[in-house]
């Protein structure tokens, strides 16, 4: 079972390395090596464990045998720039719907604070997951560079998607 909740700075870490496992396993094959190694590198700051705590959501799985909750993703939301960020699951966490429910749950919240479009950039392994999830189409993405603050440049795509209540 997942669960969504919002994040603590006791979270920060699996926070950082669930990132840093998602990116590694879901971009390799469409980003050069060395730029994944310059993106991945390091060990987790304080920065990242305020912006963790402030700002993150996480994923949780349920599991009977151990009766332990197990962070599995995050997921932020960028409210003064309506854009998503910090998607990511953990690679034996992908395919079970955590980056779905992820997704749902920040659409809802942003919907309910009077967000109309979300605004993302994708890494070039998830466009489809969020052409899936209604992002994207026509008009509604582009072609972009990120800019890592690491100095590396990666091409992505920026693409919307016009918020409505949920049913």
């Amino acid at each position: 079972m997942i669960t969504i909740r919002k994040a603590t700075k006791d979270d920060a870490q699996a926070c950082w390395d669930i990132r840093n496992a998602a990116i590694n396993k879901g971009c390799s094959g469409f980003y050069d090596a060395d730029d994944l190694l310059i993106w991945t590198e390091g060990e987790l700051t304080e920065q990242f464990s305020r912006i963790v705590a402030a700002h993150f959501y996480v994923a949780e799985q349920f599991s009977v045998n151990t009766q332990l909750k197990t962070v599995v993703g995050s997921i932020m939301l960028d409210e003064p720039y309506a854009q998503l960020e910090a998607l990511f699951v953990a690679p034996d966490a992908m395919g079970i719907g955590v980056g779905k429910a992820l997704l749902q749950f920040i659409e809802t919240m942003a919907f309910n604070q009077g967000i109309a479009q979300l605004r993302l950039e994708s890494t070039l392994n998830a466009v489809d997951f969020y052409r899936h999830s209604g992002f994207g189409g026509e008009g509604l993405e582009e072609d972009s560079i990120y800019c890592s603050p690491r100095g590396i440049a990666l091409e992505c795509m920026v693409m919307y998607k016009n918020l409505v209540r949920r049913k």
